[in-house]
């Protein structure tokens, strides 16, 4: 393993500790019971956005480092892993707050992960990663629609 994927897997992990801890916080009771994401109502959608999430920042960063090479074909890629993130990290957190505004996210959400999957398709014969991306955005969608 070399540097940069030590760097990408630790920051993986990072992540996903963080994101845990926002799914657990709603069931915080103070009663000393390990609290679990499992009683709300969102926890499978929001599991399915945190790996979508994480699969979109691999494939971020496969995405610039194939820019750097000179690949201009995944710059449409890059940016629309991008938005995958924002949305799918803003989706975790309302969900968690059980907000009001969950559905209507929901719904921006689906479209922009479909708007990934299908620019992922582009690349997935060529590139394990988008691949990966693209199957973590529509497992995501069908969680989302069930919201």
């Amino acid at each position: 393993m070399n540097r940069k994927e030590l760097l990408q897997k630790a920051g993986m992990a990072v992540a996903v500790s963080g994101i845990l801890s926002t799914l657990s916080a709603e069931d915080h009771d103070h009663s000393g019971a390990m609290p679990t994401a499992g009683k709300s109502k969102y926890a499978k959608a929001m599991m399915a956005a945190i790996h979508c999430k994480l699969s979109s920042e691999v494939c971020l960063s496969h995405c610039l480092t194939e820019l750097g090479k000179g690949d201009k074909a995944m710059a449409v890629c890059a940016a629309s892993t991008r938005e995958v993130i924002s949305l799918c990290d803003s989706f975790v957190k309302l969900a968690s707050q059980n907000s009001s505004f969950t559905k209507k996210l929901a719904n921006l959400c689906i479209e922009v992960c479909e708007a990934c999957a299908k620019e992922c398709d582009k690349h997935a014969n060529h590139h394990a990663v988008c691949k990966e991306c693209r199957d973590s955005c529509l497992a995501c969608v069908k969680e989302l629609k069930k919201v």
